[in-house]
């Protein structure tokens, strides 16, 4: 029987503002990734793998990548297959060898000379990370960043099925509501004793739980860590976008302008972007931080950048008065 790795946390629930570094578009491709596979239609699946990630940039989650290369290898497709297995083991500091060397759906890439760079690439990872890593945190963080993706996919589950205003929907939300305090409540007494902790010591997913939870945490908890989130990006041990997207958030509660035009507010079913200070200079700013042009970013909320446009929508953000 054919098996694909689905983790449980791949999918952001989207409210007003959606995770500035992942368009809706990707999350709906993803999806249908998923179903095509249950349906054995691997080449189709690892289409809809492909262009999530156009969507979003080329920039895709661990697991999304993992389950193209079953897709690709299914659908005897070795050269797209090892592409994305080698971004596996490249981008994210992949160490589960015998995740990959058990997989039965990769044996049939083991004659490939193609193989042995990937499971290279995966020893180097390991003999990299094993001096600095805290299996404790990485542990504890890792629960926290599958617990955090696993609600809002629920939530996305109770609400296509019953209805957002069904108790089914208002149940899961309390029970979001009090997950989200339980790891802000872990994240934080993290932070406060060993300071923001970059992959080397707590592994790329511990360290993106932190980021994720203190960009979606209170104004309070967001102004509190900002100073080292700010270090924490000089010392590159958080990603720009979520730095970008926190220094954003905090901006606009604080009754200013966000500087990087990571928030995107929805109105209907329409995207709009929060108000952007010295709009004219965007670009120079995002570039300095490694991000990419506004235009490109907002692409993926079906946003096409147009700074007159961008003024007229200011007046209605102004009459609607969103808090964000």
């Amino acid at each position: 029987m054919k098996k694909i790795f689905f983790f449980t946390f791949a999918i952001f629930y989207f409210p007003s503002f959606a995770p500035a570094q992942t368009s809706a578009k990707y999350f709906e491709y993803v999806n249908q990734a998923k179903n095509a596979f249950d349906k054995k239609e691997y080449k189709k699946s690892a289409d809809f793998y492909s262009n999530a990630f156009q969507q979003n940039s080329s920039k895709a989650f661990v697991e999304d990548r993992y389950n193209a290369a079953v897709a690709w290898t299914l659908a005897v497709n070795n050269d797209s297959a090892f592409t994305q297995l080698l971004k596996v083991v490249t981008l994210y500091d992949f160490t589960n060898y015998n995740q990959v060397l058990e997989d039965k759906n990769f044996h049939s890439l083991h004659a490939d000379k193609r193989w042995k760079e990937v499971t290279d690439k995966i020893a180097q990872n390991i003999a990299k990370s094993d001096s600095k890593l805290n299996s404790g945190l990485v542990i504890l963080l890792d629960s926290v960043y599958r617990n955090y993706y696993s609600n809002r996919l629920a939530e996305i589950s109770i609400k296509n099925e019953f209805g957002a205003g069904s108790p089914q929907f208002n149940e899961v939300r309390k029970k979001i509501k009090q997950n989200d305090s339980i790891n802000l409540a872990i994240v934080t007494k993290t932070i406060d004793q060993y300071g923001w902790l970059g992959k080397d010591v707590v592994g790329f997913t511990g360290s993106n739980a932190l980021a994720v939870i203190i960009q979606n945490a209170n104004m309070q908890s967001q102004e509190k860590y900002l100073p080292l989130v700010i270090k924490a990006f000089e010392e590159q041990k958080i990603d720009a976008y979520y730095f970008a997207n926190i220094e954003d958030k905090i901006f606009l509660r604080q009754g200013k302008q966000q500087l990087y035009g990571t928030t995107i507010v929805t109105i209907g079913n329409r995207n709009f972007v929060a108000p952007i200070d010295d709009v004219e200079n965007i670009d120079k700013r995002r570039t300095q931080i490694g991000l990419k042009p506004i235009n490109q970013y907002l692409a993926n909320y079906g946003i096409k950048w147009d700074i007159n446009n961008y003024k007229k929508d200011l007046l209605l953000l102004e009459k609607e008065k969103i808090e964000y």
